[in-house]
């Protein structure tokens, strides 16, 4: 199923959790734009073109103000936040990445479809553990005086701090200088690589990434290799339900 904008979501689609639900599973996580290149626009008219139109992808700024946007036209009041995600030794710069807080009639939650793999349902406000259906759970805490998104796996094993946010509403055009960075500078991640991942069920994944195509089911990983940008053209298709485009031979020359 593929969310829309334009007059909310189907009658069988409208609370805050099911909207959300229905993007992670459907919208996939991707960077096809940084090496293309084309530009990147936060206007809802370009984000529904891109995501819901064209059928592809983007990253946290794009698929949270996607989800801001549906969420708005289906009733809910939203904000976007800033927040700075863990990168194994450090915190980001604030507008690292962005989420969006949702009010609903039974209180307040944190949305969060820009991160790959994270929450596939939205978590509440108040501290509370909430079980994702992948595994793991997550809450909202304090952490070096900032609100943060802490992650318990399955197991119970381990407990990390994913993310640190700012509950201060915040503007698309106040994340413009860190935009450009992700998709300009080369010690960005994403100007390293191209990527689109989707998960898939309770525990299954597809993703495609420099030449390889990898498919995770009941915890069992798949390789092959994509050998040419029709290879990759044909599975982003016909797995990720993308509507062609022209994409670049050059992605598959050899890389030293």
């Amino acid at each position: 199923m593929r969310i829309g904008i334009e007059g909310g979501l189907p009658p069988t689609v409208q609370t805050v959790s099911d909207i959300h639900r229905a993007q992670h599973y459907t919208i996939p996580f991707e960077n096809f734009d940084v090496h293309l290149p084309a530009p990147y626009s936060f206007s809802p008219d370009h984000l529904f073109d891109k995501m819901i139109t064209r059928r592809r992808g983007g990253f946290c700024y794009e698929l949270n103000l996607l989800l801001a946007y549906a969420l708005r036209t289906s009733g809910y009041e939203v904000d976007v936040l800033s927040g700075q995600l863990w990168h194994k030794d450090f915190f980001g710069e604030p507008f690292d990445h962005m989420v969006t807080r949702v009010r609903a009639d039974d209180g307040e939650m944190l949305a969060d479809v820009g991160n790959a793999e994270t929450m596939q349902r939205p978590i509440r406000l108040d501290g509370s553990w909430n079980e994702q259906e992948r595994g793991g759970a997550y809450r909202v805490t304090e952490h070096l005086g900032s609100a943060a998104v802490e992650y318990r796996d399955a197991a119970a094993k381990k407990t990390e701090v994913r993310y640190l946010f700012d509950h201060r509403p915040r503007q698309p055009h106040e994340f413009g200088e860190m935009l450009h960075f992700h998709t300009k500078s080369p010690d960005s991640q994403f100007a390293k690589g191209w990527l689109c991942t989707l998960p898939r069920g309770a525990d299954g994944r597809i993703t495609v990434s420099r030449g390889m195509l990898m498919e995770t089911r009941s915890g069992r990983m798949e390789r092959r290799a994509l050998r040419s940008a029709a290879d990759l053209t044909t599975v982003l298709v016909e797995e990720f339900g993308m509507k062609p485009f022209p994409v670049p031979t050059g992605w598959f020359r050899r890389q030293d």
